[in-house]
């Protein structure tokens, strides 16, 4: 049963916090959250797991063990992350994921540059222009001299079996099969006890790999690479360079000289005009001057190695022939810069951005993208860091699985992206056969995972800037987390609407953490169940909306609800919201017991004429029959309304 409280009782404690701006929001939301923990006699000390519930793993992140004690923190860790990535600086990006997916425990060297930086002069070249040259000669640098003594180094301890398993086995971990759904039950069992066998194989010989170096070589010369393409830009616009000029004008080869000794004709490299070119096979190195070109990619992991492209402009169609391709570093380095035009990345898995015992990146500057995937794919990390930076335009994102800011054992994976009205689409192609027989898996969009009982999971983020964006996912995503693991997507601004079925929308379940923060707009959340800041199992999922006239939709245990001695926020700030709900029972503030003592459920709106089905009403505090749960409605941030009166 809940209770809703006279009015004149919250006058006793409101008048302390409420303020006439949104400046000091930080503050008020902290002093709100704590007024209403008092009403079921909690203190946000109470806001705190252990990490101890099961065997602390090698794997385990640090900062996922400091956010366990302390989940409130994820607003903290996704606010920094968003002052970080806002100017779009793979650097800065790079930088923050490497450090808190770093295992630094076993007192080993961090970093690793191989050969230092040079400035490209070689003997043998091919083409005459000093200036692309020098270009070309930084880029054979960090391809021979700088990525593989870090690949070496993080493979050190590895014998060639071992590694062969990290590219085959391994990586069926996570794959799906749409051939599942038609299988027996027997079938997927012995399915599920193979891939057991792969995680135990792999776990004996996991705390060898020692992935720091090669990632600390890769954002540092990732940064330098698109440096280094800015300056040749620099030229061409000058027209101190001309594209046509450059491959134009070369040196004559002698027939008894192979091609491939001269700087720019090595073997695996190609370099395109301004016209529409066609690439095909695994390449090392691509730089492509201009056009509508197409590139048609392959990579074979029996072999690693590192690969930048670098496409200057045009309308470009990437499409991956295998896995592991398109900005993809598979025990390796996987670079792909598109600095303009209208472009599609049509991947596989472990494609667009995926960082698979390595760092992958797609860089896209400008223009209207699309990017579809399978698993593994559009900033995906395992045991590495993948990314998607993509500067402007409305772009479509589609993949299956484990994509879209997803972050596995010792991985990150992130989107950034900072313009454009942007949809995001997860699911659709592998059905959940565990628990229903018409919905699919996405665990995608900002979602991280780990895998029972012994490896814990990573951190997958999505920070989008601007725009009215969509989000689309089915089973887990947006914001969700499973294992030990960490799940964000923060947006800033824009009028976006999440849709998902279950487990999304600031979900944690299974001894993990979920969050999702969106800064302004009137956004619209809908779903079924354990979203929309719910925590299950010791997790604590966390919804933040911070200003907008925002509706939510969910049928049942949303909203701020604990269960399994969960953690659930939902915290809004400024606006004139909706509330709806099918069950009252388990929502807007409800945490039910188990094991012996409670769960934490809390909902909290700060502002605005609200309207309400379920349990809460607009201008009041309730508790619900459970334990612990409890709701507050007040006027405790009122909008700064000067701006639009000067306008």
């Amino acid at each position: 049963m809940r209770h809703i409280i006279v009015l004149s009782l919250i006058l006793l404690f409101a008048s302390s916090i409420l303020a006439q701006d949104i400046d000091s929001s930080d503050i008020k939301v902290n002093q709100s959250l704590e007024r209403l923990m008092e009403l079921i006699n909690l203190t946000p000390s109470d806001l705190s797991f252990r990490d101890d519930y099961t065997k602390i793993d090698k794997h385990r992140l640090a900062i996922i063990t400091e956010l366990m004690h302390n989940p409130y923190g994820m607003k903290q860790f996704t606010e920094t992350l968003g002052t970080v990535a806002q100017d779009g600086s793979p650097k800065g990006i790079l930088e923050f994921a490497l450090k808190h997916i770093s295992i630094t425990s076993d007192g080993r060297n961090q970093t690793c540059l191989g050969t230092a930086l040079n400035d490209g002069g070689l003997i043998n070249t091919f083409y005459n222009s000093t200036e692309f040259n020098s270009f070309l000669g930084m880029m054979q640098d960090h391809l021979e001299h700088g990525f593989p003594p870090c690949r070496e180094e993080m493979l050190a301890l590895l014998n060639k079996s071992e590694r062969d398993f990290m590219v085959h086995e391994f990586k069926e971990v996570i794959l799906e099969d749409t051939a599942d759904e038609f299988k027996t039950a027997e079938m997927i069992d012995s399915i599920s006890k193979a891939e057991e066998k792969y995680v135990q194989k792999f776990m004996q010989f996991s705390d060898r790999i020692h992935k720091e170096p090669l990632l600390y070589s890769g954002i540092t010369r990732a940064s330098a690479i698109l440096n280094q393409i800015q300056i040749l830009q620099q030229w061409l616009a000058s027209g101190n360079l001309n594209a046509d000029s450059i491959l134009g004008d070369s040196v004559f080869l002698p027939k008894i000289t192979g091609a491939d000794t001269y700087l720019g004709k090595n073997k695996g490299w190609a370099i395109g005009g301004t016209g529409s070119d066609k690439y095909s096979g695994d390449f090392t190195f691509i730089i492509d001057f201009g056009g509508d070109d197409r590139y048609d990619l392959s990579y074979d992991p029996e072999n690693p190695h590192d690969v930048i492209i670098i496409d200057l402009g045009g309308d470009d169609f990437y499409n991956a022939l295998t896995d592991f391709a398109l900005g993809s570093g598979c025990l390796g380095i996987g670079l792909l810069y598109d600095m303009e035009g209208n472009d599609t990345y049509n991947g596989r898995s472990f494609s667009c951005g995926s960082g698979y015992f390595g760092l992958g990146m797609i860089y896209d500057a400008a223009g209207h993208d699309r990017y579809n995937g399978l698993t593994h794919s559009q900033g995906a990390g395992a045991f590495g860091i993948g990314a998607i930076i993509d500067l402007g335009g409305s772009d479509i994102y589609s993949s299956a699985v484990f994509s879209q800011g997803f972050g596995f054992v010792e991985g990150f994976g992130v989107i950034c992206d900072i313009l454009g009205n942007d949809n995001y689409i997860a699911g659709n192609r592998y059905k959940d056969i565990l628990r229903y027989d018409n919905h699919y898996l996405s665990l995608s969009q900002g979602f991280g995972y780990g895998i029972r009982p012994g490896m814990s999971g990573g951190i997958g983020t999505i920070v989008d800037y601007a725009g009215n964006d969509n989000y689309i996912s089915d089973i887990f995503g947006q914001g969700a987390s499973y294992w030990w693991a960490l799940g964000v997507i923060y947006d800033r601004s824009g009028n976006d609407q999440y849709v998902s079925y279950q487990y999304a929308q600031g979900s944690g379940t299974h001894m993990s953490l979920g969050y999702l923060q969106d800064d302004t707009g009137d956004d619209f959340y809908r779903g079924k169940g354990l979203m929309q800041g719910v925590g299950h199992d010791y997790g604590c999922g966390f919804i933040y909306d911070k200003s907008g006239n925002d509706i939510y939709q969910a049928d049942d245990l949303s909203q701020g609800a604990g269960s399994a001695n969960g953690i659930g926020i939902l915290i809004d700030g400024l606006g004139d919201d909706s509330y709806y709900v099918q069950k009252t029972t388990n929502t807007q503030g409800y945490g039910n017991p188990r094991r012996d003592f409670g769960s934490i459920g809390l909902f909290l709106d700060m502002s605005g004429t609200d309207k309400y089905w379920g349990n809460g009403a607009d201008s009041a505090i309730w508790k619900t029959d459970s334990k612990w749960g409890a709701g507050m409605d007040w006027e405790f941030m009122v909008q700064d309304t000067t701006t639009a009166e000067k306008q």
